[in-house]
């Protein structure tokens, strides 16, 4: 049904939910708002009523446990904030809320400013010419990630970002695939053989950027790691209490997570915005 539906060109129209999901499309229509279906082995409970969605969102009991996710979901996201649960996810939790607090935010203006200028600047160098909106707003995002979160610019994370949308397309193209249990154990598929790649060498260019962040603080160039998110990583990573202590993984992870889904949520929403 989503491949039926993806082949055909769609009319200009805000109604793509039947495009894009036209199998819950279909099924709403057919069984009600709430409904069970089975993905692989695996049953699934689907709900479109305001009061229950609302009541899984609180999960004040938690009475619903986040997904698990699939092996190449893991490899995009890692074992970051959209995947844990309890004290660990209370622990980074509270690292994302110092680095993106209120007062955190407004001294990220004239580095967000500093950007869109430079796009603006470009653009006008580019008068009477077309322009891939979508492609710009990605360069935005990403360069506004890499100086706000992570002390850099687009060009030191582009390898990530490119690793990182390498990865998506493959998780988007394997979603509905159901895996054998256990086959992974005994035949890789070329998807798999690609996504571990591209999983080793983000972990690599994290690994060298965090370095980088290390050797300014060793070499007397800066006091410390940083107020920015990856200082707070890097400063998690190096405590003394075992409690308040990152992994390497941990660090790597988080950072996977913020570059991937900071960057596609907010160049969704200027996509979104541009439109209106």
């Amino acid at each position: 049904m989503r491949m039926e539906g993806m082949s055909k060109p769609m009319a200009l129209s805000h109604d793509i939910f039947p495009k894009v999901q036209p199998h819950i499309y279909t099924w709403i229509n057919k069984y009600g708002k709430n409904f069970l279906y089975w993905y692989g082995v695996r049953a699934e409970l689907v709900i479109s009523e305001l009061e229950l969605a609302e009541e899984v969102l609180k999960n004040s009991e938690q009475a619903f446990p986040k997904r698990t996710p699939s092996i190449y979901g893991r490899k995009l996201l890692g074992n970051g904030l959209v995947f844990i649960e309890g004290e660990k996810w209370a622990k980074h939790r509270k690292l994302a809320n110092y680095a993106f607090h209120g007062e955190s935010l407004k001294n990220m203006t004239p580095a967000i400013i500093a950007s869109v200028e430079t796009m603006m600047k470009k653009w006008k160098g580019q008068e009477g010419k077309e322009i891939e909106v979508f492609h710009e707003f990605r360069w935005l995002t990403s360069e506004v990630i890499s100086r706000t979160a992570f002390g850099s610019n687009y060009l030191e994370g582009e390898k990530i970002f490119d690793m990182l949308k390498k990865l998506s397309i493959i998780l988007g193209r394997n979603v509905f695939k159901t895996k054998i249990p256990f086959i992974n154990k005994i035949w890789k598929t070329a998807d798999l053989l690609e996504s571990e790649k591209l999983e080793e060498g983000i972990h690599d260019c994290v690994l060298e950027i965090v370095k980088k962040r290390e050797n300014k603080f060793v070499s007397g160039e800066v006091d410390g790691f940083g107020n920015d998110f990856l200082g707070l990583l890097v400063n998690a990573f190096h405590h003394l209490n075992d409690k308040n202590m990152l992994s390497m993984e941990d660090l790597v992870d988080e950072c996977k997570t913020f570059y991937f889904a900071g960057q596609e949520t907010v160049n969704s929403y200027l996509l979104g915005l541009s439109c209106l």
